[in-house]
């Protein structure tokens, strides 16, 4: 039979992970580009301003979400190893870029948009997407790992 527990938990932290993973590919392979592609400059970077705030708030739920996942597969059934540490060191960057984009980046970004300083604007944007590409790739690997 099963271990139905080890199922739910391992269940729900690999769907937290697709969530905050998949959100990114969808958003910097897919939904990005039809905006800029289809969308007059200004109204896409108006699409994506609605629309990042919102998976922010999915990503904080994703990160509450993993810790507790990982927490309990921990507690019982994974032992320590090379490997988990990995995993782990791979979820706290993760979750570190994340808080830095939430704090920092994000409202640096909306003050640099409202006061029209568009070489600071560009200059963060490049780092937001620096940013993301790293989550993306640390996220990758503690989907190999999992």
């Amino acid at each position: 039979m099963p271990n139905l527990a080890y199922l739910a938990v391992n269940g729900t932290y690999v769907t937290a992970l697709a969530v905050w993973v998949g959100g990114m590919v969808a958003f910097a392979f897919l939904f990005a580009p039809t905006l800029v592609a289809t969308l007059p400059r200004g109204e896409a970077g108006r699409v994506v301003a609605a629309f990042l705030p919102r998976f922010r708030t999915a990503v904080a739920l994703c990160i509450v979400v993993l810790l507790a996942a990982s927490g309990a597969k921990f507690a019982f059934w994974e032992t320590l190893s090379p490997w988990l540490l990995v995993r782990w060191a791979a979820l706290a960057a993760m979750t570190g870029l994340a808080a830095y984009d939430f704090t920092i980046l994000a409202p640096r970004l909306a003050d640099a948009k409202a006061r029209g300083d568009g070489t600071t604007f560009a200059r963060l944007h490049a780092t937001a997407t620096r940013t993301m590409g790293a989550t993306l790739g640390l996220g990758v690997l503690a989907v190999y790992l999992s």
